[in-house]
């Protein structure tokens, strides 16, 4: 048997217009991917079908619905799509109930998209409580448990932070807002796609389209767990929201959809829906199991030169800790990271770090190449000593 990391998952012949040697922006954004291009294009024809094109588009919908919930070992009708992760977030932090005085705990690696929501909220007198990494970059979950009191309304984590690569125990976190006695609310933006999950814990999740999922931009899906939030009303509206539109009372009350579909307000962007779940099922296909193991040997390997090298390396090497990122610092990132793409190797840079990350398409050749890359690099950018 192959040692795992070895060979691609999946060939690079599967995707498009692939330039670099080694293609390691997954975090930013996958590349494009032949087969969900296939399903982008099918569904925009369909269009030319009248109703038997939008038979077609909403089938494609529902399938992609069907293929995240086996994803994520969840029900279809718990899924909802909208037009981006950060409507969703929008959606959930406008929809969300709680007094002057009340306040959501998140911590420092968080993404805008999640915290800035709810920060908008601050005017009104909702309390944003951000809780600091630790010195070694940890963020453990007993630290977030610290900031929680008994005027806490939620816990907003993402499962894999973009910052450092830090993998969240989504479990852990849920016993902790049980202990609070408040909801999880989790986005899966960087995990989704790339390791599997459990999110029974969670009442509300959000994910991207365009990382992991092997999907395009322009949709977000979320999950509403109704066990852990019954009776939610999202702070956004639409007619795809209503259980029926012709309603004899529609200009009196909202008849809210009883499942997920009541995040979902206007015609979606069907084709690119399709495109996303076909990104789902070459997922599926390959096995999240497989696609877990084979990342977490790349980012291994990668932390282990990285740390060689004498660089300050973010990601825990704890493989529960971590999923398909691996982050070290660099004060130049942006430079740094342009620098690696004249060496063929396409990682992401800013902020002070460079973030590289490994998937379905790469091996341990992308590894080596990255780890060569980085060491010239840095004999014409040295690390400052702080």
């Amino acid at each position: 048997m192959a040692t795992v990391g070895n060979t691609p998952l999946l060939d690079s012949s599967n995707f498009l217009n692939l330039t670099a040697d080694s293609y390691l922006y997954w975090g930013a954004h996958s590349p494009a991917l032949r087969r969900v291009e296939e399903a982008i294009v099918a569904s925009y024809r369909a269009k030319s079908l009248g109703e038997g094109g939008r038979d077609f588009l909403y089938a494609a919908e529902r399938h992609t619905r069907e293929s995240l919930a086996r994803l994520t070992g969840r029900n279809a009708s718990e899924v909802g799509m909208l037009g981006d992760a950060s409507t969703a977030w929008s959606a959930i932090a406008n929809g969300w109930k709680w007094k002057p005085g009340d306040n959501i705990v998140i911590n420092e690696y968080e993404h805008p998209a999640v915290f800035a929501p709810f920060l908008r909220l601050r005017q009104y007198g909702l309390e944003v409580r951000v809780v600091p990494r630790n010195a070694d970059w940890e963020m453990p979950a007993s630290s977030i448990e610290e900031y929680c009191d008994e005027r806490t309304t939620a816990i907003a984590v993402s499962h894999v932070g973009y910052v450092t690569g830090l993998r969240h125990d989504i479990s852990e976190l849920g016993l902790i807002a049980d202990r609070v006695g408040v909801p999880l609310l989790v986005d899966i933006s960087h995990s989704l796609g790339v390791v599997d999950m459990d999110l029974s814990a969670a009442a509300l999740t959000v994910s991207a389209s365009y990382k992991w999922t092997l999907g395009p931009y322009g949709v977000g899906a979320v999950i509403w767990n109704q066990e852990r939030l019954p009776d939610f009303e999202p702070g956004s509206v639409g007619w795809r929201s209503l259980e029926n539109m012709f309603n004899d009372k529609r200009f009196e009350e909202i008849n809210w959809n009883q499942d997920g579909t009541r995040f979902q307000m206007g015609a979606p962007a069907l084709a690119e829906i399709a495109g996303l779940g076909a990104g789902l099922d070459t997922i599926l296909e390959l096995g999240i199991a497989n696609v877990e193991a084979h990342s977490l040997a790349l980012v291994a390997a990668a932390i282990t030169g990285l740390n060689e090298l004498g660089l300050t390396v973010l990601t825990p090497s704890d493989p529960a800790r971590h999923a398909g990122n691996v982050a070290f610092l660099h004060p130049q990132g942006e430079v740094f990271a342009r620098r690696l793409a004249d060496e063929g190797v396409l990682v992401w840079g800013g902020d002070g770090r460079v973030r590289a990350s490994f998937h379905v398409m790469n091996c341990k050749d992308d590894v080596a190449r990255l780890l060569s890359a980085v060491a010239k690099t840095l004999t014409e950018m040295p690390m400052e000593r702080v």
